[in-house]
């Protein structure tokens, strides 16, 4: 297996985690926030602003830059 597909892998695999959270967040009783609410909450304030755009930065650059 080459470097690129494992990583690819576990970008696949933090990915299906976080599905696998929110929609246990989703249910009925459960204590864990769903993701549009948590990112709701980060980008009230101008570091988290910074924080989520140097994210979507970082995920961009892995992903399109090829």
């Amino acid at each position: 297996m080459t470097p690129r597909a494992v990583i690819i892998a576990g970008f696949a695999a933090i990915l299906a985690l976080a599905i696998t959270v929110d929609r246990y967040a989703r249910r009925a009783g459960s204590g864990v926030r769903p993701f549009s609410t948590t990112l709701a909450a980060a980008l009230r304030s101008r570091g988290g602003r910074v924080v989520v755009f140097g994210a979507w930065l970082w995920l961009g650059w892995h992903f399109l830059a090829r």
